[in-house]
């Protein structure tokens, strides 16, 4: 009888796994000059540099190929995003440039003020209202109380219970300690919630146009932004089917922010629920952005009261409150994407000062605060659509919410940069369209000043467009 042919020893599969691994490198360099002759091809023929058709089709054919060899897909595709990456290196095809963020006006305004320059801020997305007395004074007391400790990552006890407690006055649902987490911000909340949901080599439907963090996280963590479009002449309505049509096979999340940053717009009952069941029937959470659901005029759909079968909600105390520097927000989801969300939180920054989660307990009672910023907001709404209807040379969607207005530029030869560049020459700052999107004719007007203030920012606006 013939001997069982010997195992191989630790030292051979070493061997095997240091050949097979240079084999990919070289495999790697080979494609990489492929790509280089791609790159060449398109350049003759004046082909566009990128084609989403064919990067859907390697996706499919390697999800198969995954699946054939028992390879997560997961990791295949966080290795194709990695050889599609290094293919655009190869041909040349650069990065989108970076284009004005309302940060970066932001910096620019603040140096023009610093230098003496006297400025109507309407670039700002932060109200001009004081936060509520009560939070200031739980604060000092929290303070004077030496409640200057670490915390529990996702929130002290007491103000979990309390937002819980508004989260059920507000939609009647039912939150666990373990279904909800304090962030460091609404902005981290965001941030957690993509991490949390998307992996490299993933990609996620985004709105636009819309806030430009969530864009720049999916570069960040190394997914694809699928942005959809919507349109003023459609009432920057959504279209559903649209949606549908752009979810390709790594497609993990709906991005959702009502009402909308920078058009106002509030997204109908219906088509809420529409996206909802899209999402669940193809499996992709619905990440929505809910920060300034208590400014609407009209009645705001939640995933609170319509809740898909996998959500995230992030929130914040900044608008609603008045509470931009106290960098708080919330978030609300599943105990597995929760005990993420703290983790990261715990990594990152520890927990929130234990004083400001004093202070926030407060603001969840603060009813008589929040209704009169609400109000106050419509008021300015209403003032400056009547100041803008003045302005031929402008057309915008009345907000049906938020703090901001969005119209298009309607004069000749004059595009949105070159308006807000003018504009500032006024002495009023406003942000242009494209840090919000493929919309270079737009620019965004911010509420958080006075509205006799915002009144004659506007009223420039159409001294320099007569």
């Amino acid at each position: 009888m013939s001997k069982a042919k010997a195992e191989p020893d630790i030292a051979e599969l070493r061997a095997d796994i240091a050949e097979t691994t240079k084999e990919i490198i070289r495999l790697m360099g080979r494609r990489n000059d492929l790509a280089r002759q791609v790159g060449r091809l398109k350049a003759r023929e004046s082909l566009p540099a990128e084609d989403d058709a064919v990067e859907d089709s390697r996706l499919r054919e390697v999800t198969e190929e995954c699946d054939r060899a028992g390879v997560d897909r997961g990791a295949g595709l966080k290795i194709l995003a990695v050889l599609l990456a290094e293919s655009k290196k190869a041909q040349g095809i650069s990065p989108p440039a970076s284009g004005p963020t309302p940060m970066s006006v932001f910096a620019k305004a603040l140096a023009l003020q610093k230098g003496g320059a006297k400025l109507i801020r309407l670039d700002v997305g932060e109200p001009d209202f004081r936060p509520p007395k009560a939070v200031l004074e739980a604060c000092i007391e929290a303070l004077v109380g030496f409640k200057t400790h670490y915390t529990e990552p996702s929130g002290i006890p007491a103000l979990l219970l309390a937002l819980r407690n508004y989260l059920r006055r507000k939609s009647g649902l039912e939150v666990s300690n373990d279904e909800l987490a304090v962030t460091p911000s609404g902005r981290f909340a965001v941030y957690a919630a993509l991490s949390a949901t998307i992996s490299e080599g993933d990609s996620a439907l985004v709105l636009e146009p819309s806030w430009p963090a969530y864009k720049e996280v999916l570069h960040h963590i190394g997914a694809k932004p699928i942005m959809i479009r919507t349109k003023l002449e459609e009432g920057w309505s959504l279209s559903t089917e649209a949606l549908a049509e752009a979810i390709r096979p790594n497609t993990k999340a709906i991005v959702l922010s009502y009402p909308n940053n920078p058009t106002g717009k509030v997204i109908s009952p219906e088509t809420f629920r529409s996206v909802v069941e899209l999402a669940d029937d193809r499996g992709l959470t619905v990440i929505s952005d809910e920060i300034y659901n208590e400014y609407s005029s009209k009645p705001c759909p939640s995933i609170l009261r319509t809740t898909p079968k996998k959500f995230i909600l992030t929130s914040s105390f900044s608008k609603t409150w008045a509470m931009t520097g106290f960098r708080i927000g919330y978030a609300v989801s599943s105990r597995d994407v929760i005990t993420k969300v703290a983790k990261m939180t715990s990594m990152e920054v520890t927990s929130v000062p234990e004083f400001i989660q004093f202070g926030a307990i407060k603001a969840l009672d603060a009813d008589t605060e929040v209704k009169s910023n609400v109000e106050e907001m419509k008021r300015r709404i209403d003032a400056v659509s009547e100041e803008l209807d003045k302005i031929d040379s402008l057309e915008y969607f009345r907000p049906d919410g938020a703090m901001y207005f969005f119209p298009r530029l309607r004069k000749q030869g004059w595009s949105g940069d070159r308006f807000v560049e003018s504009l500032l020459e006024r002495g009023v700052s406003v942000t242009p369209g494209l840090a919000f999107g493929d919309y270079p004719d737009f620019f965004r007007i911010s509420l958080g000043q006075p509205k006799e203030t915002i009144l004659e920012g506007v009223r420039r606006m159409g001294d320099l467009l007569a």
